[in-house]
């Protein structure tokens, strides 16, 4: 996970979605029970809560899907 790079910290919104994807894996790998997975979802949402209070939206990185057209 890259919560550290030259000995300074990453951009919220990044180590966020790193942490995030790191639970996911946790989750394929082991299950929604073990404890490594829970560690993970926790790091996961603790570091969605500093992105958040850092002024990053949800929003920047998923924006609402577009309407389908309809022909």
């Amino acid at each position: 996970m890259r919560l550290l790079h030259s000995g300074r910290l990453l951009i919220p919104i990044v180590t966020a979605r790193d942490a995030q994807h790191h639970a996911l894996r946790a989750i394929a790998l082991h299950g929604l029970a073990h404890p490594a997975t829970h560690a993970l979802l926790a790091l996961a949402a603790t570091t969605a809560a500093r992105a958040w209070d850092a002024g990053h939206r949800v929003a920047a990185l998923h924006p609402p899907p577009r309407p389908l057209e309809h022909s």
